[in-house]
């Protein structure tokens, strides 16, 4: 796996729990406040509202361990960036900007457009320092960007 494929794979992930994480705020919010009915059998279903919560719960749970599961991941990829003591990798071979864009991008999964304003450069020019990150880490390899 090169460098690319590496970082896309983890900005899906992240854009993954973020979709999870609005639809747990859905489902929470479907569970607000309903209007109390006060005619016989006047629910119209006969399903049992805590069956809803029950299943909420679970997916909360589940999504908890995803995002567990990721953060390994995440501490990983900004390893490569930033080194383990934010000293080094990518950072303090290629320079801050280099990982800031990377890091932007793809561990934190945001538009271009968005990342150029932070950067106060083009998108492309965002995309270059990216595609530029990536070139440097196959030559140099993951292993050996730890260290640094």
């Amino acid at each position: 796996m090169d460098a690319k494929e590496y970082f896309e794979g983890i900005r899906d992930e992240v854009s993954s729990i973020e979709h999870a994480r609005e639809m747990l705020a859905r489902l929470k919010a479907r569970e607000g406040a309903k209007a109390q009915s006060y005619t016989a059998g006047g629910g119209g279903g006969s399903s049992d509202p805590m069956d809803a919560i029950n299943s909420r719960i679970d997916f909360e749970g589940r999504l908890k361990q995803r995002i567990s599961d990721s953060e390994a991941l995440l501490d990983e990829a900004t390893a490569l960036l930033y080194g383990a003591d934010n000293r080094g990798g990518l950072a303090k071979i290629k320079g801050n900007r280099y990982a800031d864009a990377l890091c932007m991008a793809y561990l934190q999964a945001m538009p271009w457009d968005d990342i150029a304003d932070m950067m106060q450069c083009s998108r492309q020019w965002c995309r270059e320092l990216c595609n530029a990150g990536f070139r440097y880490i196959d030559e140099v390899g993951f292993a050996a960007l730890k260290e640094i």
